[in-house]
Order: structure tokens, then C-alpha cells, then sequence
């Protein structure tokens, strides 16, 4: 079987009441996009349980508890497990350099971060899914400040004539952790929305767009 090598991004520095995420320095330009406030899937190595023995554990008690019947470690948080990975979902307060201030975590000092990634409502908090992953146009995607714009592919639809406008989602919207999906009806409203909003810029911002777009 083909082994993966890991390469830790920083460390986590705890005491009683802060933990901060150091980031190292040949990593620091990965925090480049993340700001205060953003929420993130923290992921990191539970190194204490790096053990044989510990990874070949399959089955543990939940919460450590032997009253709880045993459980297989896929069900479970469990830090015993055949890679100890962790994953938590914490929210950023401060950014200081490469140091992250974040929401308090049960991980240990010391302990190795394997990644951050940004927190998608769409995809780490789905509560009922408008439009399959597969039905996105990945490539075509946008990014427009902190919007993320991802239409949707239609060439799989047999029947378009009997969607109406007012069902068929054409486009879904991110904003931080937020997910919107807008209609092909809301689409165009937003189109028009913003085509006002252009129009009431000053005319030297105007003549300036113009001349820079060309």
C-alpha cells in the first residue's frame, strides 16, 4: 500500500484560555485571504497516538467511557484511529504575522497542524442540497472580493422547456460561510440591480473603469 507523507504547516501553542495556531515561516503566505472573523476546518496530527499499537485499534469506547458499547473509530471523534488525524471547526479572532488566535480546542501544545482549510456552508454544513457537486461548473467559477460565483452546468438537463424560471437554480453565491442559490428568475434581477448601481457611479469612476477595461 502507497504511504503518504505529511509535512506539518505550524504547530499549536496552548495555554488555559488562548490557543494560537503558529504558523512557520516557509508557510506564512498561505494565510494570505484569511481574516478575523473567518471560520476554518482545522486540521492536525494527533502525535501522541502516533503509535503501532494505537493505529491498529479499530474499535474504542465513545468519550473513553466503558459503559458505552464499543464503536468502530469511523463513528466516532475518537484520537485513536489508523491515521490520528483531528479536525475541529473554529473560528479566527485575531491575526497577528503567522500567529492565528482561535477558539479554544481539546488538541495539546505542541501539537503539529496538518491544514487549514476555509469553512464552505455548502460543503462542510449541507442541511439540504439545492444542486449536486456534480452539477457545478467548477471552471468557470469566479471570484469577485469576498464573493465566490459558481454557475451551474446545464447541458445534463433533458428537458428544459418544462423548468420554470422561478425553479431552476442558476447560480450559487458564497460569502464567507454563507451559501446562496439564486434562481435563473433572481439571476436577472441581480443583473438588473447591479446594472443600476452602476449607473449611479460618478462619471469620473465611470470614464476610469472604462479606461482601464481598455
Amino acid at each position: 500500500m502507497e504511504k503518504f507523507k505529511i509535512t506539518p504547516v505550524g504547530i499549536v501553542r496552548k495555554s488555559d484560555r488562548e490557543v494560537i495556531l503558529e504558523i512557520f515561516p516557509e508557510f506564512k503566505d498561505a494565510i494570505d485571504g484569511l481574516h478575523e472573523g473567518d471560520w476554518i476546518k482545522l486540521i492536525l496530527w494527533f502525535h501522541k497516538n502516533d503509535t503501532p499499537e494505537k493505529r491498529r485499534v479499530l474499535k474504542v469506547h465513545p468519550y473513553n467511557n466503558p459503559q458505552n458499547p464499543l464503536t468502530g473509530v469511523f463513528a466516532t471523534r475518537s484520537p485513536v484511529r489508523p491515521n490520528p488525524l483531528a479536525t475541529y471547526t473554529v473560528q479566527i479572532h485575531h491575526i497577528d504575522e503567522n500567529k492565528l488566535y482561535i477558539d479554544w480546542i481539546d488538541a495539546d501544545d505542541e501539537t503539529p497542524i496538518a491544514d487549514i482549510k476555509i469553512l464552505v456552508e455548502r460543503l462542510d454544513c449541507p442541511t439540504g442540497r439545492e444542486v449536486e457537486g456534480w452539477e457545478l461548473d467548477i471552471r468557470s467559477a469566479r471570484q469577485i472580493g469576498g464573493l465566490s460565483l459558481i454557475p451551474r452546468i446545464s447541458e445534463h438537463l433533458d428537458e428544459l422547456e418544462e423548468v420554470s424560471p422561478e425553479e431552476y437554480i442558476a447560480l450559487i453565491v458564497e460569502l464567507g460561510t454563507k451559501t446562496t442559490y439564486l434562481t435563473a428568475r433572481e439571476l436577472i434581477e441581480l443583473i438588473k440591480a447591479l446594472e443600476e448601481v452602476y449607473e449611479k457611479l460618478p462619471v469620473e469612476i465611470k470614464d476610469k473603469l472604462k479606461s482601464h477595461s481598455s
